[in-house]
């Protein structure tokens, strides 16, 4: 099996949001699916994601992730979360307006007979240094999610991008 190409599927935004939901962007055509954000704007918040299905965002406590924070500042640390609402950190910056970039995997979305896993990986700003993240989370619910939502405790500005990844044989 080879890789092909990222196919360009959809994208979202908003400013001053506290969240963004891009809705209909997995389907069966895909087993892995990449999301770049490529603008984060935040205001000493972080950036979480949750999946979508045909009942909406799904906030039920049934996500898992282990982040590693990499810090060009001091010491690196570990977050790690069983039965949380959401996944992340995917994003930070206390610096308002100066951005952020984020590349997240998603495997097996639509895939009611297995659970939704994600990978991700980050840099922010920050007046301290710049943070970098490498995530890894899942969605242990067997059902089919047909999106993906951004939320942060407070307002941002985002801008997302969802792309299949094409396999040839």
């Amino acid at each position: 099996m080879a890789v092909g190409n990222l196919e360009f599927i959809k994208s979202g935004s908003g400013t001053s949001v506290s969240d963004l939901s891009i809705t209909d962007c997995f389907s069966s055509k895909y087993d892995v699916y990449q999301v770049v954000i490529n603008t984060i704007n935040l205001a000493s918040i972080d950036l979480f994601f949750r999946f979508i299905n045909s009942g909406g965002v799904v906030s039920s406590a049934n996500y898992d992730d282990a982040v590693l924070l990499q810090r060009s500042y001091g010491a690196f640390g570990e977050n790690k979360n069983t039965g949380a609402t959401s996944l992340g950190s995917i994003g930070f910056s206390d610096y308002t307006d100066k951005g952020g970039a984020t590349v997240i995997y998603i495997f097996n979305p639509t895939n009611s007979n297995s659970y939704t896993f994600a990978l991700w990986q980050n840099a922010g700003a920050s007046t301290i240094g710049t943070p970098v993240r490498k995530g890894i989370g899942v969605l242990k619910q067997t059902a089919s999610m047909t999106g993906i939502n951004f939320n942060a405790s407070g307002n941002m500005s985002i801008r997302a991008r969802v792309y299949g990844l094409r396999v040839d044989s």
